[in-house]
């Protein structure tokens, strides 16, 4: 109960940039820099007045558009393809694995840069880049499950009963291959925080004008010594909201991953 509580948390700091911010986030007041926590600045403010608080929530915004679209790239399309290769099998399965295995060989970095040529820098380039980077493995993950399930003996009996391969899909495949998908799709969404924190970091991914918390750490990253605190609250938005979403694959659900014979 206190997981899910703590997920909802984040889900909430997560949409919360997108419709509120306590001050302009991008608004300039020499006259408060670096000033400490306070009623006014809850956070304090930067090395141009202004506020902290209000610049990590749109960073949260900007990296729930992103965990949204890798995660439903990944799942969707990696959980299509991997269920129909299992299912056709012969050629059209070697096919589509061997499509899935490219996403899994290029480099995100690479992806990301084709994406940011294409559609310019934003977050919806970059969570194009980590889901189309993702497909692979949430392919492979859909392929091994789908094809235990069809080796089950259940999966036998419906065949000799006539079920027509549509209705064996919705009611016995898909129900026992589903939960452990959405699963590693969470699991995998604190892996898109930190990819996507480290392509704004270096300039990928992001709008140099809007705050981004791998964006800030690269800005703050000359402030460490003199005002650590600049760089320690999107770090510990990054870190926090990892960790988070981390737990929805806890130990009970790995082992039951692992006790299926499934590589993460």
């Amino acid at each position: 109960m206190i997981r899910y509580g703590l997920l909802l948390l984040v889900f909430a700091f997560l949409i919360a940039g997108g419709i509120w911010q306590p001050h302009d986030p991008n608004a300039v007041s020499l006259l408060d820099r670096y000033a400490s926590g306070s009623s006014q600045h809850f956070l304090g403010t930067d090395q141009l007045g202004r506020d902290l608080l209000s610049r990590v929530l749109v960073g949260g915004w900007r990296t729930g558009c992103v965990i949204f679209a890798v995660c439903s790239i990944g799942f969707v399309a990696g959980s299509f393809l991997g269920t129909s290769a299992a299912v056709l099998g012969g050629w059209a399965e070697a096919l589509i694995l061997r499509s899935c295995e490219f996403f899994v060989l290029v480099p995100t970095l690479i992806i990301a840069l084709v994406a940011a040529a294409l559609f310019g820098l934003s977050p919806m380039s970059a969570g194009l880049a980590l889901g189309l980077a993702a497909i692979g493995p949430h392919s492979l993950l859909a392929h091994s499950l789908t094809k235990r399930v069809l080796g089950q003996p259940f999966i036998t009996a419906a065949h000799s009963l006539g079920v027509s391969p549509v209705r064996m899909m919705t009611q016995h495949v898909l129900p026992n291959t589903l939960p452990l998908m959405v699963t590693y799709a969470g699991n995998q969404a604190g892996l898109a925080i930190v990819s996507y924190a480290s392509l704004a970091f270096i300039g990928l991914g992001s709008d140099p004008s809007k705050p981004d918390w791998g964006s800030m750490l690269f800005e703050y990253r000359a402030f460490i010594f003199d005002h650590p605190r600049l760089m320690f609250w999107p770090g510990a938005a990054i870190a926090l909201t990892t960790f988070t979403l981390g737990v929805m694959l806890d130990r009970e659900e790995l082992a039951h991953v692992r006790k299926k014979g499934i590589s993460l």
